[in-house]
């Protein structure tokens, strides 16, 4: 799988683990691409994770999870 990853329980986001460097290093390449996400130090001290959105349209998300496999 892309990462690691725990069941959302009740809201419109997933906060995986990166599957390399940061969580802010990660984002920033994601932005390079046109893929906005949150790095996980923005909901704690640890900049190991990303929050995603998952409350788009099935075509916003199939692009979103293309560039986040690359």
């Amino acid at each position: 799988g892309l990462c690691e990853l725990a069941r959302p329980t009740g809201a419109f986001y997933a906060f995986p683990r990166v599957p390399w460097g940061t969580g802010t290093e990660f984002a920033a390449e994601a932005v390079k691409h046109n893929l906005v996400i949150i790095p996980g130090n923005v909901f704690s001290r640890r900049d190991t994770h990303f929050r995603i959105s998952y409350a788009v349209d099935d075509r916003t998300l199939d692009r979103g999870l293309d560039v986040l496999r690359r």
